[in-house]
């Protein structure tokens, strides 16, 4: 488990490496992420500190274990802010 960040994904672009597997791509080391039953708070902290828009929300007994995800929008969106500019 992992996360393919943008930067990653535009170096692989620009050296023309867009048949590389993702796999190379991954960043598995100590990746950001939180856990089902960890704040909203602490999961918009998170994506603020490492400039990530989606974090993976995985297992405490195995965080290899994908939950789910948790987005900006979505946590944003739960404190009452649209990014979107609608009402």
């Amino acid at each position: 488990m992992g996360i393919v960040g943008r930067s990653s994904l535009q170096k692989a672009f620009a050296e023309g490496a867009t048949t590389r597997p993702l796999s190379g791509l991954v960043d598995s080391r100590d990746f950001p992420h939180v856990h089902v039953d960890q704040s909203l708070h602490l999961a918009l902290e998170r994506l603020g500190s490492v400039q990530l828009d989606t974090l993976p929300v995985v297992s405490r007994a195995d965080v290899h274990k994908l939950e789910g995800i948790v987005t900006l929008q979505d946590v944003l969106g739960s404190y009452g802010v649209d990014l979107q500019g609608r009402k």
